[in-house]
Formats: C-alpha cells, structure tokens, sequence
C-alpha cells in the first residue's frame, strides 16, 4: 500500500499491480522493488557464497570483501534516482551517430540494482545484490507515447532486452545460486504505422 501510495505522489508510471508478500510492483514488464524486504534471503545468500567461494568466483569473477560499516555501493540503488530527463542524446560518434541529430523520442536513463525480478517463466526471483555481489543494469525509459517528432501514425514504442543475473529462489534452497535471464527496458523508439501494408 505504501509503496503504491509513494508511486502515485512520486508520478511514477504504473499499471497497480501491488505483488503480495513482496516489496514490489509491476512496472514496464519487470518488477520495481525500492527496497529488498523482509523475504530478501541475504543470510541464505552470503552464506552460500562463503561456503562455494571457487563457485562464486567462476561465475561473478573476483569480489572484494568490505569491513563490517565501512561498504559503500559504487552505484545508485533501485530507489528511483534518475538521470534527468532527456530530449536529445549529445553526439555519439562511438556509435556511428552524425552531430545534430536528435530522438524522436524522450526518455530517461535508469541505473538500477533490482533486488527481485521475475524471469523468463515468470517466476519471482531473487537477485544477486549484496555487499559483496552487486549486479546492476542501465535502462531507458519511454517518456511518453506522442513527442513534436513521433506523432500522428508514429508512437514512442519500449524495448525490451534479456539480461543474464545472478538469481536465488528463496522457495529452494537447495539451488542456491545459479544464472537466469531476466528482462528489462533497453531503449525507446518511435514505431510508425506501415502504409505500405494498408
């Protein structure tokens, strides 16, 4: 109820799919989780990850332990900190893209670090964010449907891209921890009706 209440004096969008026993809501096709809740099994997953260290390090790599207080996350968390909006991308020569061009589209960059998500079979999951794993993703965010230059048979459209994380099933502990993929936005694009077709 909180977190609803929150959305709707915030502006977020959503579809009010409050989930029950999880500190979350659907959103953009994923699950927006502010804070890990009182289900997050952060025990179960550190001590999995000190008793399968080699595991661990096959598949996260190294990662650096921090004394008790002293941890500080090198990114923001999935609290809804944003990037400002944007009307226009700079030039991205990197990406091939010509100087004074601009998105037809508005949107917003996200670095988010989810704590639950629901994978590929729509089962929740509980993703890998602790003081000693972090896993983190960049999102763009559609703004709106209708921008001065994606209009009358065109619309904003939001992508879509699977990501591979590290998940915990808090209903089988016997897992542990282990890969699966995960869906997020990627960008927006402006999608126009074909009138070729008609």
């Amino acid at each position: 109820f909180v977190i609803a209440a929150l959305s709707l004096a915030l502006g977020w969008e959503i579809r009010n799919d409050l989930l029950r026993g999880y500190p979350c809501i659907r959103r953009l096709n994923q699950l927006y989780c502010p804070t890990p809740g009182n289900r997050y099994p952060n025990e179960k997953i550190e001590n999995f990850i000190d008793e399968n260290k080699s595991l661990i390090k096959r598949m996260f790599g190294e990662y650096e332990k921090f004394p008790e207080g002293s941890y500080n996350p090198p990114f923001s968390t999935y609290d809804g900190h944003k990037i400002p909006t944007r009307s226009h991308r700079g030039p991205r020569s990197t990406y091939g893209a010509t100087p004074n061009k601009v998105d037809a589209c508005e949107s917003t960059v996200e670095i988010v670090t989810p704590y639950w998500a629901s994978n590929s079979a729509g089962k929740i999951r509980a993703i890998i964010n602790t003081k000693h794993l972090q896993q983190a993703i960049q999102q763009e965010v559609c703004q709106s449907q209708e921008t001065k230059r994606c209009n009358a048979d065109c619309s904003c459209e939001q992508k879509y891209k699977w990501h591979r994380l590290l998940a915990y099933d808090p209903d089988d502990d016997c897992r542990g921890i282990f890969m699966d993929w995960f869906l997020f936005p990627s960008c927006c694009v402006c999608r126009c009706t074909n009138l070729v077709t008609k």
